[in-house]
């Protein structure tokens, strides 16, 4: 948990208690059921979809709803510091796979880019949806009266299903050569996070 930190460390923003979320119970379910149940309703609405006038306005409102998630995430931890009281805020720069994958989301579904498409359809989807398969890896203390549960599954389920979206509505489809792309960018992304990780090494944190 927080270790000697001085962060809140109660209340919805808080860290909560050992063991609070319970994996696949109502908590974890509900959630990643409505995003399935979203996917469908956008299924049988895509030809409205399609004709809507601020079809366009709607996914830079998702585009700026990803911003939050990610932008929330780094204002938690300036309020209550990282929940494994072993490193602060700075060691955890955007530089994970869901993290990359969000950013890149971001500007697929504005900018309609076929590539950044593929890249999530195999990077995003991938990493998400595993990480909304087992998300007590990292949500062990928290439940839905902490903000961090919200953040969690709104950074991993917005971005599936922008790219399911941009599947269904606008008729992108994954490019087979795109994967190798998306395989040689992760590697090379790899170079600079692994250089930053050195730049800011893990401080000792008293129990």
């Amino acid at each position: 948990m927080s270790g000697a930190y001085t962060y809140y460390d109660d209340g919805f923003f808080g860290f909560g208690k050992p063991g609070a979320f319970r994996a696949f119970s109502l908590m974890h379910i509900i959630p990643v059921f409505l995003c399935i149940a979203l996917i469908v309703w956008t299924w049988y609405r895509r030809a409205w979809f399609r004709q809507w006038k601020y079809e366009g306005t709607f996914r830079y409102f998702l585009s700026f709803s990803m911003f939050l998630m990610e932008f929330g995430f780094f204002v938690w931890l300036l309020y209550v510091g990282d929940t494994s009281g072993q490193y602060l805020m700075m060691a955890k720069l955007p530089l994970h796979l869901c993290d990359i994958g969000l950013i890149s989301c971001m500007f697929m579904v504005t900018s309609r880019n076929q590539t950044l498409f593929s890249f999530n359809f195999f990077v995003t989807l991938f990493g998400a949806v595993l990480a909304c398969i087992i998300p007590q890896t990292v949500l062990s203390d928290v439940d839905p009266s902490h903000y961090r549960y919200y953040q969690y599954f709104g950074e991993h389920l917005i971005p599936i299903y922008c790219t399911v979206y941009m599947m269904i509505v606008h008729d992108m489809k994954p490019r087979y050569r795109d994967l190798w792309i998306s395989v040689a960018g992760i590697a090379l992304m790899l170079v600079p996070a692994f250089k930053l990780n050195e730049s800011f090494p893990v401080p000792t944190i008293c129990s």
